[in-house]
């Protein structure tokens, strides 16, 4: 067995399997840099060295060899990583018997479940008389049987569990299929396919295997898009559909295109735009400029030009000066997605047409200020100041003097006024505002904006309290006044408007805090995912805390205490592991 990992460890090429997740660039005669893939940075600080097989990031600590790196960057177990890397180099892992060890399992097999769904679901697509509705519904959109096969697109049957029985027959069990998100559970016990009777999309991760999947209804049946839950593979808030085929020419074209769908992405593939990736059932959020920012530097946001479009544009306002990449966006024509301009005939699409939306792609800031200035009459010198102050927010955040002096150059000619007047007027507006409630909140502890996002669930819909209320306690919670509201809600009412549940907490410091996160943006994540988090960050207060115990105690002076105090650790330990699985 050692003697089969050193073969793996020295065959597999570093560089190669490192730069699947970021891009690496050479940096002195045998090593490369990039930005880390395990922490956020905006200057590479992370260096691999090939002929050492090795690599080590500066900026985080991060360091080891191969198998390190495909267990920190994809969550694989040692056995996992060893096993994936074994595959592709055609090299057979034997046990210390010699023999060929046993069907993979855990994560594995996760993966070898989404890909036997994925084949079944193609194969259907292709042939089965069952799937001739989502095969007229792929024409319909202006894509071939070639770009199906292509796409690996698939038909999930209408049957209640025809993938279920599928699965079983192919040796996994059922709690495998449901782990993956391929069916559920019902309340009688039965087992349910997630996807029945839909056209389906598979999602790949950065190495190209499947992890889950989106499913487009083809009929009337809500919703229009199902996705497949958040798993040990499948992680909607930093994936992105195609990433797996548009890396290579991110890294080339220096810049990703952003869109909302997931024919978005195969239209424009197949317009020569091979750069393009799209969300997967969740809005664009910091995570996912995150992972982009790995291969480019700048984002093109191609989203459909109506409400829904301008507001995801907007949500990646501010995100981009954080992140360290320049965000355009692309206007499209009136009542058109990406796919429609892409297939349409020419000369109303096409590439052509495709190509010139992209060159004319608008800085994200300048976008907003358009949006901004569209929403006042601008006759009247009242109506011109009270723009600017809506304004403020958009250019005070911008840290680039340079930048701040020409948006202010062109918004005075749109204005008809001074340039030194909205220099000055945005300035002294500027230091007069306070910071935003969303500014404050961002620059909360990470376990205190947690803990802020929990309540805010539980305001949203105290009902909610039911599904933790045997678990939770005060000490998930690190300030006064997080623990009084929750005590507060605790021993209320849960029915009620927001105001009548705001009544009945204790004071009117509790009942500011209460209206302050029940008007907060929500987030994605379930009540299930936060909360579960909060434990974890409880387990780890409790594991410092004992630490610190232990270390402040005299060698020998208690063995019975100090031993009492370790196994307590050796068991908290124990069970924060249990969240490194997840």
């Amino acid at each position: 067995m050692e003697q089969d990992l050193a073969e793996v460890r020295e065959r597999a090429n570093l560089v190669e399997v490192i730069s699947a997740h970021t891009q690496l660039r050479k940096a002195g005669p045998r090593t490369f840099k990039g930005l880390c893939p395990f922490h956020q940075e905006k200057t590479p600080s992370f260096t691999v060295d090939p002929a050492k097989q090795v690599y080590y990031c500066f900026g985080c600590g991060a360091g080891g060899d191969v198998f390190d790196f495909l267990r920190g960057v994809e969550g694989l177990s040692f056995t996992e990583a060893a096993e994936r890397l074994a595959t592709r180099l055609g090299i057979t892992l034997r046990s210390e018997a010699g023999a060929a060890p046993a069907a993979g399992s855990g994560r594995r097999r996760l993966m070898d479940a989404a890909k036997a769904a994925a084949a079944y679901f193609t194969d259907l697509l292709a042939h089965s008389p069952q799937a001739e509705v989502a095969r007229r519904y792929v024409q319909s959109r202006g894509f071939s049987q070639d770009d199906a096969r292509a796409w690996a697109l698939g038909y999930a049957p209408a049957g209640r569990d025809t993938l279920y029985r599928h699965l079983l027959g192919l040796k996994f069990t059922p709690d495998q299929i449901v782990e993956a998100g391929l069916a559920l559970v019902t309340e009688s016990g039965e087992h349910r396919d997630r996807f029945r009777g839909r056209l389906v999309f598979p999602i790949a991760d950065l190495s190209g295997d499947v992890v889950g999947f989106g499913a487009r209804a083809l009929g009337d049946e809500p919703p229009k898009y199902l996705n497949s839950p958040e798993t040990a593979l499948y992680h909607k808030s930093k994936l992105l559909y195609g990433l797996d085929r548009a890396k290579k020419e991110m890294v080339r074209a220096g810049l990703a295109v952003v869109c909302e769908g997931y024919t978005d992405v195969m239209g424009l593939h197949k317009v020569g735009v091979t750069s393009a990736v799209a969300t997967c059932g969740t809005a664009l959020g910091e995570d996912h400029f995150a992972t982009v920012k790995r291969f480019c530097d700048r984002v093109i946001l191609a989203f459909d030009s109506d409400a829904a479009g301008s507001f995801a544009s907007e949500r990646g306002f501010g995100i981009d000066a954080k992140v360290g990449v320049e965000v355009l966006v692309a206007l499209l024509p009136e009542g058109k997605d990406p796919a429609d301009l892409a297939l349409a005939p020419e000369p109303e699409g096409g590439a052509a047409a495709v190509e010139e939306v992209i060159k004319a792609a608008v800085p994200l800031r300048w976008f907003m200020i358009e949006a901004v200035l569209r929403r006042h009459r601008l006759d009247t010198p009242e109506s011109k100041g009270k723009a600017l102050r809506d304004l403020v927010p958009v250019l005070s955040s911008e840290p680039s003097r340079v930048v701040r002096g020409e948006y202010a150059f062109r918004i005075a000619r749109l204005l008809g006024v001074d340039e030194r007047t909205v220099q000055q007027e945005i300035s002294e507006l500027g230091r007069a505002a306070p910071a935003s409630t969303a500014r404050r909140r961002e620059s909360l502890p990470g376990h205190v904006r947690l803990e802020r996002e929990a309540l805010a669930l539980l305001l949203d819909s105290p009902r909610r309290l039911d599904q933790v209320e045997d678990w939770v306690t005060e000490d998930h919670f690190t300030l006064p006044e997080h623990r009084l509201l929750l005590r507060g809600l605790l021993a209320g009412s849960r029915t009620g408007s927001t105001a009548t549940i705001l009544e009945q907490l204790p004071d009117d410091d509790t009942r500011r805090l209460g209206a302050e996160l029940s008007l907060t943006s929500g987030t994605n994540e379930s009540v299930e995912e936060v909360f579960m988090r909060l434990e974890e960050f409880r387990l780890q207060r409790q594991i410092q805390s004992l630490r610190a115990t232990l270390g402040r105690l005299e060698p020998g002076a208690d063995p019975a205490g100090s031993d009492s105090l370790f196994e307590e650790l050796m068991r908290l330990e124990s069970q924060r592991r249990r969240f490194d699985d997840r």
